[in-house]
């Protein structure tokens, strides 16, 4: 990260106002993971479409039961992050019905298939032992590289390490330069479940 953009970057605690522009961020940057062109299509136009659709409703349902970071620099956000403090990753019947609705119009009817299965596998491989889930995190493409991404990982290592609870940090993946970036923060590959025909891995810290 250069000097410049250390001096100016800043990470708080999204609003639910500040939504929209934290999805556009998620649809954007994780346009083209592997699994989301399995489940939400080839085409790029309908992918980031139905990206957008999706997020909105996930997005909404860490701010409202985790916390969505944002970085930003000076007024612009550039990143996001989400964590869930342990046992409170799993959505409840009421989080379910709340998540259904727009996920229900965030694809087609294959489409919405292929991501019960993705989305049902890995709440199936979810460690049963209490753990900080983290997720998403994405980083505005044209601001990537510049070590925006550092500095909101390293913020959820530091809410997981300073609470009170005594549990590790978890995420999935799908993407092999992930699993290479979170390496450089301690986290190692439990599992690597195919999914849909896809590499996925699953990391603990």
């Amino acid at each position: 990260m250069s000097q410049h953009t250390v001096q100016q970057l800043s990470i708080r605690v999204l609003s639910q106002d500040e939504l929209a522009d934290a999805v556009a961020i998620c649809a954007q940057a994780m346009r083209d993971n592997p699994l989301h062109i399995k489940v939400f299509g080839q085409s790029e136009k309908k992918r980031h479409r139905r990206l957008r659709r999706f997020f909105f409703g996930m997005l909404a349902y860490v701010e409202r039961k985790g916390w969505l970071y944002g970085a930003f620099v000076e007024q612009r956000l550039v990143g996001v992050l989400g964590i869930f403090a342990p046992k409170h990753c799993t959505p409840s019947i009421i989080d379910g019905i709340r998540l259904a609705r727009y996920l229900v119009f965030s694809n087609s009817l294959f489409g919405l298939l292929r991501m019960a299965i993705w989305l049902g596998s890995w709440a199936k491989l979810n460690p049963r032992t209490p753990h900080w889930h983290l997720g998403p995190l994405a980083v505005d493409p044209s601001w990537q590289g510049q070590g925006i991404g550092r500095e909101l990982l390293q913020r959820a290592i530091e809410q997981a390490e300073n609470s009170k609870e005594n549990a590790p940090l978890y995420l999935e993946t799908d993407k092999l330069e992930n699993v290479r970036y979170y390496k450089k923060f301690g986290f190692y590959t439990i599992d690597t479940p195919m999914i849909l025909s896809t590499q996925s891995w699953l990391m603990f810290r």
